[in-house]
């Protein structure tokens, strides 16, 4: 199973999430910490450790048993009292002040507390609840907390503070989650989209620094260079190969002029042969040069006239080989978008692969068909299903060529400059029909 890809946008979100809501508490403490407390905060905490410690006697009279929250917040605030009221009685702690040991001692009912169910309701230190069905006044004082005690105490309160803050946190996170890794895979996915712009045939281009954000500008900068650097590498290459080249057309004709003087002539023949097999391997290498060189001129250009021109070019050759050559082209001209001299090269190395492999007495034909198709159809050897792939790549050879394998690597070649496509078809009744697709074809 393949190892899963770390997200530095995930991590980034998590990180982020994690940071606000780590701000957000401890502002949250600050805050709390920074007002102090007036003493309500205990006074609700103790009012609740003692509602939690009520039950009643025999009598109905409200008793309070030790609980350890109660005696927890008697040992932190040694001067706490309380006084709980109900209708079967009373009962205190603590030194009661003598203004609240004398004021209403009358039971709480209804209209003290409106709402239902059990909850606690904090007015000027005194707490109305229910206790079951029953009524409750619970009188607290003398019980404060610094700004440390109630900064925690905050904290302890689920109601008041833990969920607020973890629905804050949770909000947080999502965001996080959805707009961090947005905003930082944009950027990126734009470099990544320039890049894929680059090609072959693409010189000089490079990805362009001013829409880099600057975390990525060090690798874009370092990606242009390796760029340039393959660039002066092939641009070596591609120089080498063109003098190389020329350098051999001249001795080439030379030994060609100088064959004529060989007595025999089935020895002449053959030597003939090779130097032709040899000039046009040059040729070739030609026009490989010069089409990875600078890129050629693309415009539009009828692919009809473009065909027919290289067909005619042909016709002494096919002649030559007892081979019928024909041309096909439906309907009026044929636009493309292109460069006719790649065009029409990618069309020469068809017919003079279908001219040499196609049987003396049969025919080739060369088929333009709208919106911008060429097919080159021989009736010769024909290649196996596995083997076509193959025979795109340079130096490549069917099994009974004897040719320099460089012809389909530079239709290829020609195609891809071009966006289009190459395909290899068995003809019907035996051959091979080649097809050339030029993309965006208007007819």
């Amino acid at each position: 199973m393949p190892r899963r890809q770390p997200s530095i946008a995930r991590l980034a979100a998590v990180l982020l999430s994690l940071v606000v809501a780590a701000t957000i508490l401890c502002t949250w403490t600050l805050v709390i910490a920074l007002q102090g407390d007036d003493g309500l905060l205990a006074q609700y905490d103790a009012a609740r450790a003692i509602k939690a410690s009520l039950s009643r006697d025999a009598g109905g009279a409200p008793v309070v048993s030790p609980t350890s929250e109660l005696e927890g917040i008697e040992r932190t605030f040694p001067d706490l009292w309380y006084v709980v009221t109900t209708k079967g009685g009373t009962t205190h702690r603590g030194a009661v002040p003598a203004s609240v040991r004398d004021g209403d001692t009358a039971a709480p009912d209804a209209s003290a507390f409106s709402d239902s169910g059990d909850a606690m309701r904090l007015t000027n230190a005194t707490v109305v609840t229910r206790l079951g069905g029953e009524f409750v006044r619970i009188r607290v004082g003398g019980a404060a907390y610094t700004p440390a005690q109630a900064a925690l105490s905050s904290l302890r309160d689920v109601n008041y503070t833990a969920i607020p803050i973890l629905a804050v946190v949770v909000a947080t996170i999502l965001v996080a989650l959805i707009t961090v890794p947005a905003l930082i895979a944009r950027p990126v996915r734009r470099v990544s989209q320039s890049a894929e712009r680059i090609d072959g045939g693409s010189h000089g281009v490079r990805l362009p620094l001013g829409e880099a954000p600057r975390e990525l500008v060090p690798m874009v900068a370092a990606f242009n260079r390796a760029l340039e650097r393959i660039e002066v590498a092939s641009a070596a290459q591609r120089r080498f190969l063109s003098n190389a080249a020329h350098e051999l057309r001249t001795p080439l004709t030379r030994v060609r002029t100088g064959l004529e003087r060989v007595d025999d002539p089935h020895l002449r023949r053959l030597l003939v042969a090779d130097i032709q097999s040899l000039s046009s391997t040059v040729t070739m290498l030609l026009q490989i040069a010069r089409l990875s060189s600078d890129g050629p001129e693309m415009r539009r250009f009828d692919l009809v006239a473009a065909v027919r021109a290289t067909t005619a070019e042909h016709v002494p050759s096919a002649l030559a080989a007892h081979v019928d050559i024909a041309f096909s082209g439906e309907g009026d001209a044929v636009f493309v978008t292109g460069s006719e001299t790649a065009a029409r090269i990618a069309v020469g190395n068809l017919l003079r692969n279908a001219l040499q492999h196609a049987r003396s007495g049969k025919s080739v034909l060369v088929e333009v068909r709208p919106p911008g198709t060429v097919l080159v159809i021989d009736h010769g050897e024909g290649v196996g299903d596995g083997a076509r792939t193959e025979m795109l790549q340079p130096f490549a050879r069917g099994q009974a060529s004897d040719g320099t394998g460089l012809g389909l690597a530079l239709v290829a070649q020609v195609m891809a400059m071009h966006g289009g496509s190459v395909a290899m078809d068995e003809t019907p009744g035996g051959g091979l029909t080649v097809s050339l697709t030029f993309p965006g074809a208007a007819a």
